[in-house]
């Protein structure tokens, strides 16, 4: 029995990882096929805050945690293939991930 412990503790991490934590794996993966939509989606959204050039030294002033949860990171193509660095403000990304996975769903 104690053997087995150690395996529900970590089948427990995988499930928070994979499934339960901000930003769902689904969800990111549907950025990467859509990274331009998703870019554009970002931009008009306070919910999400982009950094272009890179994370400044303060950046944890601008996205105090525990308010945001990041960073992500994307490839844009419309940017040249830039990756950026993203935050989404914790208590607006669920709405945010269904607005934008709607909205992708709408494209076909």
């Amino acid at each position: 029995m104690i053997e087995i412990a150690p395996l529900i503790l970590l089948g427990i991490a995988a499930y928070w990882f994979l499934v339960l934590r901000p930003g769902r794996l689904g969800f990111w993966r549907l950025v990467a096929k859509h990274p331009d939509v998703a870019y554009d989606h970002f931009k008009s959204n306070a919910c999400w805050k982009i950094f272009e050039d890179g994370l400044p030294p303060d950046y944890r002033t601008i996205v105090p945690r525990p308010e945001w949860v990041g960073p992500f990171r994307i490839v844009v193509p419309k940017l040249g293939g830039k990756a950026v660095k993203i935050f989404a403000r914790a208590s607006e990304l669920e709405k945010s991930q269904n607005d934008l996975l709607s909205k992708v769903a709408r494209l076909g």
